[in-house]
């Protein structure tokens, strides 16, 4: 019995040990002025990052290095002259996350469950769906969100089919640090 509980005081303490590992993992910090965000990104392996700037909007696109399994990408969007009240974001958020599906070719997106979440300094709704991209199956996470006062910021993760739960920690330990520089 002795050596039952030793057993299970060392198994306790491992992993306690790999949780603390797990949230200890290095991160890397980008303060996106383009976007007026910091963003945290994997360092190991270091995920490759680039700006898509339009005239009205600029994109922050984070990818896993090639050979990495499951290939992902995350993405900002933020529009600096799109700003909403408490009560406006619900139905802007759904609306991004619409048209979000619809780009993705969902035939009715208006069915895609919505939540409320809260990520970082972000308040909004999210929703995780299904779809295609050149005849391969991926998954898609995608967040809209703010914080009153700021502009609106859009969160996507893709990655192939049924392998969005691969990237949970990676999604987490990014979202749950966003936030608006001052």
């Amino acid at each position: 019995m002795k050596r039952l509980l030793v057993l299970l005081a060392l198994s306790c303490t491992a992993a306690a040990s790999a949780a603390a590992n797990r949230a200890g993992r290095p991160m890397i910090i980008h303060r996106v002025a383009e976007l007026g965000l910091e963003i945290w990104t994997e360092q190991d392996p270091q995920w490759e990052t680039r700006l898509d700037k339009t005239t009205n909007s600029a994109t922050w696109i984070a990818e896993t290095p090639a050979l990495t399994y499951p290939p992902a990408r995350l993405s900002w969007t933020s529009t600096p002259q799109l700003k909403f009240t408490t009560t406006e974001i619900e139905s802007a958020a759904r609306g991004a996350i619409h048209q979000v599906a619809a780009n993705y070719g969902i035939k009715s997106p208006d069915k895609v469950i919505i939540t409320s979440q809260r990520h970082g300094d972000l308040e909004g709704y999210e929703a995780i769906f299904a779809a295609k991209s050149q005849k391969l199956p991926i998954q898609i996470r995608v967040f809209c969100g703010h914080r009153p006062g700021r502009p609106a910021v859009l969160m996507q993760a893709i990655t192939l089919g049924n392998k969005l739960d691969h990237l949970g920690e990676q999604i987490r330990r990014s979202w749950s640090h966003v936030r608006y520089l001052p």
